[in-house]
C-alpha cells in the first residue's frame, strides 16, 4: 500500500476512535452516580447530598460491570483476531461499531441492574471486535519505522477525546439539571447516553469508508493452521517475549482491574463528590499525556528502540500507585494523577510498536488478539477482587509501623506490588526485535 493509501486508512481510524472515545469518555465521570442512582444509594443529585456520597456501598456492582465487560472482551479479541486475519478486518471493526451503538441504546432504556451488567458485556463484545483489530490494520498497512509515529497519532485521537469528553459529559448533565432541575435523579444522570448514541453513529458511518485489507499471508485460502504455523516458525528470543509479553498482560489486567473500582470509588467518597471535579479529573489526566505521546512514538522510531520507553514508563509509574491513598488534597490528587498520566502515555505507544515489531505480517491481527486475550482475562479477575476488597477495607484503618492508614492503601499497594512484578520480567526476558521485519 503506498503512502497515501496507509495515511487514508490511519486518518479514518484515527477519527472513528476519536468519536467513540468522545462519547465513551463522556460518561466517564457520571456513570458511577447512575449505578449507586439505580441502587437507591443516591437519591439527590450528588452536589447536593450532605454528607459523604458511599460510593463503596456500590464498588462490588461497579466491580461487577467491568468484570463483566472484560470477561466478555477476552475471548472475543482472542478469537477475533484469527477471525480478522481470514475475512477481513473492515467487516470486523464495523459490526463491533454497530453493538456498541446497541449497548448505549440499552442503557438508556433500561433502569435494572442486571440488564445493565448484560449491555456492559454486549460493550465487551464490541471492544474486543474493535480495538485489537484496528491496531493490527495500523500496522499491517503502516512501515515500520513509521509505524511508532502513527501508532502515537491513534493513540492521541484517544487521549484528546479523553481530555474533552468528561467536560462534554458533565457539562451536558450540568444542563439538563439547570433547565430541568434534578427532581429525577436516574434521569438526570442518563442524559448523557444520548449523546454516546449520536457519536456512536457517527463514528460507524466514518468506518464505512475503510478500504478492506488483509496482511500480506492469505489467511482465508490457507486457514487458521498457517497462522499457528507461523507464530511457530518465530524465533527462539521472539516467542520467548511474547510469552512474557502475555504473562504481563496478565497480570497488568489484574492491577488495573483493581484500580479501575477503587480508584473512582476513593475519589468520589474521599476526595470529591461533585461530577464537575471527576470530570476535571478525568480531562487533565488526560491532556498532560498528549506531548508525551506524540514524544514516545517519534523518539522510538527515530532512535530505532522501544524497551527504554517501555521501561521507564513502567518505573515511574507503579510508584503512583502506592503514593494516591495517601492523598485525600484534590490538587496532590491532579498532581498524581498528571505523573502517572505523563508515564503511562510516554510508554504505551513504544510498548505497542514493540509488539508490532515482534509480530511477522499476515499474524499482528492474531498476536494483538492474544494479547488482548490475556489482558482482559487479569482485568476481569482484577474487577471482580478489586471491588469486593474495596467495600471490605475502604472503612478499616491499617496500622503501619504506628501509622493508621486508611483501608484503601490495600487494593491500591496490591495494583503497585503487581505492577512492580511485572517491570522485572519485562526487563529480564523481553528482547527487541533483531533484523528488518515489515
Amino acid at each position: 500500500m503506498g503512502e497515501r493509501g496507509y495515511l487514508r486508512v490511519v486518518a479514518l481510524l484515527t477519527v472513528a476512535s476519536f468519536v467513540i472515545n468522545l462519547g465513551f469518555s463522556a460518561l466517564s465521570p457520571i456513570f458511577p452516580y447512575l449505578i449507586l442512582a439505580v441502587k437507591g444509594i443516591l437519591r439527590e443529585l450528588p452536589e447536593l447530598t450532605s454528607g459523604a456520597v458511599e460510593a463503596h456501598q456500590g464498588a462490588v456492582e461497579l466491580g461487577m460491570l467491568s468484570a463483566a465487560f472484560m470477561a466478555m472482551r477476552a475471548p472475543t479479541a482472542g478469537v477475533v483476531g484469527f477471525v480478522s486475519d481470514a475475512i477481513g478486518k473492515k467487516k470486523t471493526i464495523l459490526l463491533g461499531m454497530g453493538l456498541y451503538t446497541a449497548s448505549y441504546l440499552g442503557f438508556i432504556f433500561s433502569n435494572n441492574l442486571q440488564l445493565f451488567i448484560l449491555f456492559r458485556g454486549v460493550q465487551g463484545v464490541a471492544s474486543g471486535m474493535v480495538w485489537p483489530v484496528a491496531e493490527a490494520l495500523l500496522s499491517d498497512v503502516t512501515p515500520r519505522w513509521s509505524r511508532g509515529k502513527m501508532i502515537s497519532v491513534y493513540s492521541s485521537s484517544m487521549m484528546v477525546a479523553q481530555v474533552v469528553g468528561p467536560g462534554i459529559g458533565v457539562g451536558v448533565y450540568k444542563l439538563y439539571v439547570f433547565s430541568h432541575g434534578g427532581g429525577d435523579v436516574i434521569l438526570a444522570l442518563k442524559i448523557p447516553l444520548l449523546l454516546l448514541v449520536l457519536l456512536s453513529l457517527i463514528s460507524l458511518l466514518t468506518l464505512l469508508l475503510l478500504p478492506s485489507h488483509r496482511g500480506g499471508t492469505d489467511v482465508r485460502r490457507s486457514g487458521f493452521r498457517e497462522v499457528f504455523k507461523m507464530l511457530g516458525e518465530m524465533p527462539g528470543y521472539v516467542l520467548r517475549s511474547l510469552r512474557v509479553i502475555y504473562v504481563n498482560g496478565f497480570i497488568n489486567g489484574l492491577a488495573m482491574g483493581i484500580l479501575q473500582t477503587v480508584a473512582i470509588v476513593y475519589m468520589i467518597e474521599k476526595v470529591a463528590k461533585d461530577p464537575f471535579f471527576i470530570g476535571l479529573f478525568f480531562s487533565i489526566f488526560s491532556i498532560v499525556a498528549l506531548p508525551a505521546t506524540f514524544l514516545a512514538g517519534y523518539l522510538s522510531d527515530r532512535w530505532r528502540r522501544r524497551k527504554p520507553f517501555v521501561v521507564f514508563g513502567y518505573v515511574v509509574g507503579r510508584f503512583a500507585f502506592f503514593l494516591i491513598p495517601l492523598v485525600t488534597s484534590y490538587t496532590l490528587l491532579l498532581v498524581l494523577g498528571a505523573m502517572l498520566s505523563l508515564v503511562f502515555a510516554f510508554s504505551s505507544p513504544a510498548m505497542r510498536a514493540l509488539q508490532a515489531d515482534l509480530a511477522a505480517d499476515g499474524v499482528r491481527g492474531s498476536i494483538f488478539g492474544l494479547q488482548q486475550l490475556f489482558f482482559n482475562s487479569g482485568t476481569f479477575v482484577g474487577a471482580l477482587l478489586g471491588g469486593y476488597i474495596t467495600k471490605v477495607f475502604a472503612e478499616k484503618m491499617v496500622n503501619l509501623l504506628g501509622y493508621l492508614l486508611t483501608g484503601y492503601i490495600v487494593p491500591f499497594w496490591m495494583a503497585g506490588s503487581l505492577g512492580i512484578l511485572t517491570t522485572v520480567l519485562f526487563v529480564l526476558y523481553v528482547e527487541e526485535r533483531r533484523g528488518s521485519p515489515s
